[in-house]
C-alpha cells in the first residue's frame, strides 16, 4: 500500500502543477487580448496568488495575477486578472494616461 499511495501522492503534485502552469498560460492570453481592445501595450504577466472570493453571490478560488500595461508608452501601470479556473472572472483597470 505505501509505494501506491506514494505513487498517487506524486502524481497529484505533478497534475497540480501541469494545471498551474497551463493556467499561467491562459492568462497571458486573456491579458493580452483585454489590453489590445483597449488598445494598450502589455507589458508583464505574472501570478500574484490564490484566494476565495465571491464572484456574482458564489464563493469561487479565485487565482489572481498583476498585469502591468502601459497606455502611452511611457508609464507603468497594474491592472488584477481574476481566473476561475480557466475562464476569465474579473478584470479591474485602474486609471492610467493615454496619449
Amino acid at each position: 500500500m505505501g509505494p501506491v499511495l506514494l505513487l498517487l501522492i506524486i502524481s497529484s503534485i505533478c497534475y497540480a502543477f501541469w494545471l498551474q502552469r497551463k493556467q499561467d498560460e491562459r492568462a497571458v492570453v486573456v491579458a493580452r487580448q483585454l489590453c489590445q481592445q483597449q488598445q494598450l501595450q502589455m507589458l508583464d504577466c505574472g501570478r500574484n496568488g490564490h484566494s476565495f472570493r465571491k464572484i456574482n453571490g458564489r464563493l469561487r478560488f479565485i487565482t489572481s495575477y498583476q498585469v502591468d500595461f502601459s497606455g502611452d508608452g511611457e508609464s507603468r501601470y497594474q491592472a488584477e486578472l481574476l481566473l476561475s479556473g480557466m475562464r476569465l472572472a474579473e478584470f479591474n483597470l485602474p486609471a492610467y494616461r493615454i496619449n
